[in-house]
Order: C-alpha cells, then structure tokens, then sequence
C-alpha cells in the first residue's frame, strides 16, 4: 500500500502530505489525527531522526493538553505507517525509514542516465525560484536558515511521455549564480560541478512509494490515486558539502535497472544502468540481505587487503597484524552501514563517533575510514612515519578525520566515550558513541570504572563493541587473566549485553543498529589474525613485521577468498 506523499517543502509552503496541509494549519478532527500529523512533520523534517527516542507518552500529553489515550492512537498510526517503533519497556523510536541502498561513488542523474543510454529526451522547468531556505531545507542541505537557495520542478519526457519530474533545493551558497543556468539545456549535476568548480563526488538514497496526489497526475498524466515510485537523493561534493535535496518521482509504469559492478562492488558504488518503462521487468533483481551482506564481506577482505598492504610497505616493521584483522568486520560494519559518519546527509556536529580504544590496531580503521570518506587517499598516501604524515601507528586526535582520541592499547577509550557519549546527550541526543575495546585490554580496571559510570549514567547512545579474539600479547587471555563471561560483568554495570559472531556481518548489523535506554556492550567473538591463515590464532602475529614471503601468501588467500564471494561459493 502507497503512503502519502512524503515531506519535501515547496515555496507556496506546502508540506507534503496529500492534499496539502500546512504546518501549523491541522485540519480540527479527529484530535489524534491532527496530533500524528505534527508528529510525522517532526519525522519527515528530520527533528526527530532516525533511531532516536521520541517523548514519551506523558510527555506528549502534557504538549498537546490530550488524554493517554489519544496519543496512543496517534502513535499506532505512526506505527502502522512505519515512521515509528514502539519497544515494550523502552518507548517509540524513529523508524530508520526503509532499505538503504548503499552510497554512490556516481550519485544517480537522469539526464547522464538518459544521455548513455542514447535515448532522446525533453526538459520542462515547471517551477524554478530563488527563496530562503526554509528550517527543513537548511537542515539537509547543512546551510543557515534563510540561505539562498534554488527550488525547481523539472519534468523529463521521452517520446512525448512525461516519465520523471524532479522537485530539488540546490545549495546557492556552494554553486554561486547555479540560478543562472539554462536547464532546459544543461543538467543541474554538471551546472554544479561549473558553477561551484567542485566535482559532484556522493549522493545518500532512500527509495519511497506515495501517491501521486492532483499535482504529481497532471504533471505525469497519471490517475491522483496511482503509486509512483520515489527517490530522495542528498547530493555532496568532493569537499563534503552538501549541494541538494532532490525527490525524484517516477510515472507509474517507469522502473530503475541497476547492478553492482565488480570493479566498483567494494567501493560501494551501485551503477545504474536503464530506465525500464510499461511493463518490461529486469531479469534476477537485488537480493535485500543477501545483497548487504555480499557489499560489507567484500568491503571487508578490501580492508584486509589494505591491512597486509600498510605492513608490507614498512618491511622490518612490526604491526599489530592479529587485532586488526580480527575486527575488521566491525569497523566495516560501522563506517560502511550502521555510522551517521557527517560525510552523509548528516550535519556534521550531529554525526555518530566511533572510538578505537585498542589503538593500536589502527592500520584496520584507516582504510574503512578512507571508504567512509572521512579521510583521503592522499592522507593514507602521506604514511604513517614522518613530518608529512597525519596518519600515524599509533593515532593521534583528529575529528576532522573521525579519529575522536589518540590512543595505543592503555583501556582508556572506554572512559573517554563515556564522556563523549554524556556530552552528546545533552548537545545532539540522536547522535551514537561507539566504542571498541579487546579483550584483553578488559583486564585493565580503567575500563570497568568507565563502564560503572556508563550504566550509572544510563548512557543509551554509547554502545561498547568488546573484540573478543581470545589471544594478548602474552599469550591466551583465558591464561593471562581470564576475563570469564564478559557480558556479564557489563550486564552488572546496567548494560544490555549480546554475543555474535563478530566476523558475521549481518549478526553485527542487527546488533548495532538496536538501540535501546541503556547502554548496550556487544561481545562479539572473534578469531586473531582473521583472513590470513599463517596468522590465524597465532599470537606471534600479534605484533610482528611482515616479510615479502609472508605478504605474498596473505595477499593470495584474500583474492582466493574474494573470488569465492563474489561467484557465491561462501
């Protein structure tokens, strides 16, 4: 079943919904009706974002001045409509709103679609205004409110057939005289790209069904109660600036065909390759968690390819090989999936943060962040020795790069992203502290001081990811100082506990993107040196260097492995 048209302002101010009902101007019954709509603007505007906690019931009677049970039956509606959750002894949260389609190397243009693909087509600018940014507007597009901005309503025919319209808010602070440009014989991406002299580098998707409402049938010669397809599109540039907000809405009938290449699977990069009309179906299609899982393993041996690379050029250096590799599915899973990182459509300040506790395992977390965009080729290029570097062995505080605290292997992340996790809170409460410790570095009291703090505090955005591969320095941590059931002693502190898999990238998405009114501590089980055999359990490898012999083996077994991914054989 179709919802209504989602949020996407317009200058006469409409919100969105069918029918067109402006905030503040609530239609006066149903009460509860009236109460979910506000509601649903707070959603679709992004007040309350994805995965937080909205107030709870007493709260919002005491807003609306409505009984209990009104706002049960506006909180049903939400849920029914999938904008929210409701956990038993938790309260609501906010829906993190369908399937994600991963992000685009090659953000999706119709017109270079089009153009490829040979077919002819024509561009109708419908609508195409200068106005303020409106307060949902400036929150997407990361600007002031009242910034300029360029709205538009294109609409792109082939044959005479109207086939897309295309609403967009386009940054006029980043694209200086975008205003300017004939779009009737220019795409707005390559406008961009000459107007801002920046290259259009990333986009964040969100696929929607609506109803076309009269607006939308008149603009696509279809009937009001016909469901068209709907993609939301963040656009950035190569600085990271976010440059539009666009709905696409595509006719009744009209369907994307799209493939994963393999020279850009592990990159994340989805290419689209046809626009499908009437009733012509693309053969096979995405396999949903298949899929996922299939982009996050790839990712990850990518990583372990790049682990083995950064230790390989320092030959005679030694590196902690064995703790990197055991956790490379859990930074890939953050970084790559479940981390507002702040290079999505995600304001900076509003960003999640991820804490390296053990360090020292950092030659893992610079090429996930290098594939999360949050630092750059060129600084990987720099090394990680030297006056030039600004990556380093052991690493140094930088934010700007996501590395939220200089560190080796003391057990003093913990107590560093429990303050973090406190601050946020009470600054930006949607935001998530993510924290991950070995467990060995758990013998270290530190660590149990800031888990006291953590559940004392009921710290609900800090999650505690323990990378449990069994092996330290000396030896097993089972004969070192045997740490027992962890979880238990986290569960001892008020935090929800769970154990998986933690080189099961699926396991690790579902448990990190729960998010709960506790603290939550997610054992996941781990193997030392995981990916490269001679490495596997073998606690030399836990700080060794790495020979030419050594990499040549390594190196053989990822692309042995890669192989067997992506023809399916595990």
């Amino acid at each position: 079943m179709s919802r209504q048209r989602p949020f996407f302002p317009t200058p006469e101010g409409v919100t969105g919904h069918a029918g067109g009902t402006a905030a503040g101007d609530v239609p006066a019954s149903p009460l509860y009706l009236q109460i979910k709509l506000m509601m649903r603007d707070k959603i679709d505007a992004r007040t309350w974002r994805a995965g937080e906690a909205i107030p709870s019931e007493a709260e919002l009677c005491a807003q609306f001045q409505v009984s209990r049970g009104t706002i049960r039956h506006a909180l049903r509606e939400l849920a029914l409509e999938g904008y929210i959750i409701t956990k038993k002894g938790s309260g609501s949260f906010v829906a993190q709103g369908g399937l994600p389609r991963p992000a685009a190397h090659v953000p999706l243009s119709f017109a270079t679609l089009l153009h490829e693909r040979g077919i002819q087509f024509t561009t109708r600018v419908v609508t195409r205004e200068v106005v303020g940014a409106p307060r949902s507007v400036a929150a997407h597009l990361g600007v002031l409110v009242g910034a300029p901005t360029l709205f538009m309503r294109r609409v792109r025919s082939v044959g005479g057939d109207a086939i897309v319209c295309q609403e967009s808010w386009s940054n006029l602070e980043a694209c200086p005289r975008l205003d300017e440009a004939v779009f009737e014989r220019e795409s707005l991406f390559d406008a961009v790209q000459r107007c801002s002299g920046k290259r259009v580098a990333a986009s964040n998707v969100r696929y929607l069904s609506f109803e076309a409402g009269l607006e939308h049938a008149a603009l696509l010669s279809c009937a009001p109660s016909d469901a068209l397809l709907g993609l939301e599109q963040v656009i950035s540039l190569d600085d990271g600036s976010v440059v539009e907000w666009s709905l696409t809405s595509l006719r009744p009938g009209t369907s994307i065909v799209a493939s994963a290449l393999p020279d850009d699977v592990t990159r994340g990069h989805l290419e689209t390759d046809a626009i499908v009309r009437g009733g012509d179906r693309p053969q096979g299609g995405p396999g949903g968690e298949a899929a996922l899982r299939r982009r996050l393993e790839l990712q990850a041996l990518q990583v372990r390819r790049d682990v083995v690379s950064l230790a390989h050029r320092y030959e005679g250096v030694p590196f902690h090989l064995g703790g990197a590799l055991s956790m490379v599915e859990i930074v890939v899973t953050l970084l790559l999936h479940v981390m507002r990182t702040g290079k999505d459509s995600t304001p900076w300040e509003e960003r999640d943060r991820l804490v390296l506790s053990k360090a020292h395992a950092s030659v893992a977390l610079y090429p996930a962040l290098l594939r999360a965009g949050l630092i750059s080729q060129d600084d990987l290029d720099r090394g990680l020795f030297g006056e030039g570097a600004v990556l380093f062995k052991h690493p140094q505080r930088d934010p700007s790069r996501g590395i939220e605290t200089s560190g080796g292997s003391l057990g003093m992340g913990l107590g560093y992203a429990a303050g973090l996790a406190l601050a946020l809170r009470r600054t930006h409460p949607g935001a998530r502290t993510f924290c991950i410790v070995g467990d060995g570095e758990c013998e270290e009291g530190s660590v149990w001081e800031s888990a006291a703090f953590a559940g004392f505090k009921r710290l609900e955005n800090l999650t505690v990811i323990v990378d449990a591969n069994g092996m330290q320095l000396d030896g097993p941590t089972s004969e070192i100082m045997d740490n027992g059931p962890i979880q238990r002693k986290f569960a001892a502190f008020g935090f929800e506990t769970q154990e998986v898999d933690g080189h099961d990238v699926m396991a690790l998405v579902q448990a990190l993107s729960l998010r709960t009114d506790r603290p939550r501590a997610i054992v996941a089980r781990t193997i030392k040196g995981k990916g490269v055999s001679f490495a596997e359990n073998n606690v030399i490898w836990h700080d060794n260097a790495l020979s030419r012999d050594d990499y040549e083996r390594a190196m053989g077994e990822l692309d042995a492995r890669e192989e067997a991914v992506r023809h399916g054989r595990g």
